[in-house]
């Protein structure tokens, strides 16, 4: 098996904490405290900070009923002390949820305990139960007033954001995409659905837009005159690199999944029957039995995509 040294899914996260909430949690005893942060969103990053001298590892762990688990190749941060640098504390949660929040449980154990407890398969419920991170799926949602709100909002690619806005002093607005044009120099206006509320100056809106392309677009709140109130500037970067994967008696969701080279995937269920996922080369399923997922890999800089299948047996 190829190397998965600096590729895990909290390594390689410098340089992006500009754009990114970050949540710093105070361990205790090797435990979260009771008080956590209200929302943490699917693209922000944690941050553990370590009391006293002490020095311990932190590793993800699944639930099966009342006993936790070691995932194999999840989040981990290892021999993590009061003067361990900030970013070898943090893991950035770049996490493609399909339903509005996940809970992820994390194994804390003093560093100088990791052979005796790593060596058997179950971790310690006292060290795991507690110390679950709530994720929510991003909201990118904004309430516009008739104050001007120029801004700038970073999303990823797939990201969707709604803009509503309710007028007080008789003011209508509408929504008016713009992209930079590099052959003129100047902006040009993207054609909207119609659908799309915000089409016409209302004292009542709501623009939607789901961004499909990476790239910048600038969203113009115009009055009924045409006059320029404020831009919401959109910076859409990569996608999110661990896509997530949800696994049920009688469905997986999403089955067919585009990604990038160093990108993760999550395989979760909780169903009445075993599950077994390897790797295939595509071939005659058997709906009776079994489903396939088909991943779509991009490498840059080359021509092709390759198509890779993942192979799920009921048992």
């Amino acid at each position: 098996m190829a190397s998965l040294q600096g590729h895990m899914p909290n390594h390689n996260i410098q340089g992006e904490e500009e754009s990114k909430m970050i949540h710093v949690i105070d361990l205790h005893n090797g435990s979260f405290p009771e008080k956590m942060p209200p929302r943490i969103e699917c693209d922000d990053i944690v941050e553990f900070r370590i009391n006293g001298r002490d020095e311990y590892d932190i590793f993800q762990v699944y639930k099966d009923g009342n006993d936790y688990y070691r995932v194999n190749n999840g989040y981990e941060l290892w021999n993590i002390k009061n003067r361990t640098p900030e970013n070898e504390r943090r893991l950035l949660l770049s996490l493609a949820l399909n339903r509005p929040e996940i809970d992820l449980y994390f194994c804390i154990i003093p560093s100088s305990q990791r052979e005796t407890i790593l060596a058997t398969r179950k971790c310690p419920k006292n060290n795991c139960e507690s110390n679950c991170l709530h994720i929510k799926k991003c909201e990118i949602k904004f309430p516009l007033t008739d104050e001007k709100e120029s801004q700038k909002v970073y999303l990823h690619k797939g990201d969707t954001i709604e803009l509503e806005w309710v007028t007080k002093n008789g003011t209508s607005y509408r929504i008016e995409e713009k992209k930079y044009c590099p052959v003129s120099g100047g902006l040009y206006t993207v054609e909207q659905t119609s659908d799309n509320q915000s089409n016409r100056s209302s004292a009542k809106g709501k623009f939607s837009k789901t961004f499909k392309e990476f790239g910048t677009s600038f969203l113009f709140r115009l009055t009924d005159t045409n006059q320029i109130h404020d831009i919401t500037v959109c910076i859409i970067n990569d996608t999110y690199k661990i896509k997530h994967i949800e696994i049920t008696d009688n469905n997986i969701q999403p089955n067919l999944i585009w990604i990038e080279q160093t990108d993760w995937i999550i395989f979760e269920w909780n169903t009445k029957r075993k599950q077994t996922i390897i790797q295939i080369h595509p071939f005659t399923i058997d709906d009776n039995k079994q489903k396939s997922i088909e991943v779509c890999c991009s490498k840059k800089n080359l021509k092709k995509n390759f198509e890779c299948f993942f192979f799920l047996l009921f048992s």
